[in-house]
């Protein structure tokens, strides 16, 4: 999915989020091991989107879409964080603020997720979630779309999010699945 089919899920059924918001929050969702295999993740995410009422089959059909989407990024061929932003030739200051809003949708969907497997973070993972944490709260308006060491920076936090985001998800996975995986890497 791109950022246009997003915008259009958020228009017609999640006014209330950005692209990016509702983007981010369907992979805290998964970072922090949210399972979708069941039926069930329909009710958790009328739960967590429309207080409750169940959702219409079009946003439901979009957001299967999307989680479908984001789950490829966490296989071990892809591994590659798509934060699904405005493409670059929207203006920095948009793009900027597209992911801090990608940030805070991530923390929202971070702590919506009862994780019974979950350890708590440290190190590597406990940095990176207050990565993610800092980059939500920069306020971006009035950055300059023509400084090209700014457009540098923000590919840079961009980069930083994506790592942060698969140190996370990997860090909540339950530890047969990170053994497994790490014999398979190597």
């Amino acid at each position: 999915m791109n950022y246009t089919q997003v915008s259009e899920l958020c228009q017609d059924f999640f006014p209330d989020l950005t692209p990016s918001q509702l983007a981010g929050m369907i992979h805290g969702l998964l970072g922090r091991g949210f399972v979708v295999e069941t039926e069930r993740w329909k009710q958790h995410m009328s739960e967590f989107l429309a207080s409750g009422e169940p959702l219409p089959e079009p946003a439901l059909e979009g957001l299967e879409q999307l989680i479908a989407f984001s789950q490829k990024d966490y296989q071990a061929d892809s591994f590659s964080i798509d934060l699904i932003r405005p493409e670059d030739d929207y203006p920095l200051e948009q793009r900027a603020s597209a992911i801090g809003d990608w940030c805070q949708g991530y923390l929202t969907g971070y702590g919506l997720v009862k994780n019974t497997n979950a350890k708590e973070l440290e190190g590597e993972a406990k940095e990176a979630l207050q990565d993610i944490s800092e980059i939500a709260r920069i306020d971006f308006e009035g950055v300059d779309s023509e400084d090209n060491e700014m457009e540098k920076a923000f590919m840079t936090v961009c980069e930083h999010i994506k790592m942060s985001g698969l140190i996370l998800f990997q860090a909540n996975q339950p530890e047969a699945t990170v053994k497994s995986e790490q014999k398979q890497v190597h």
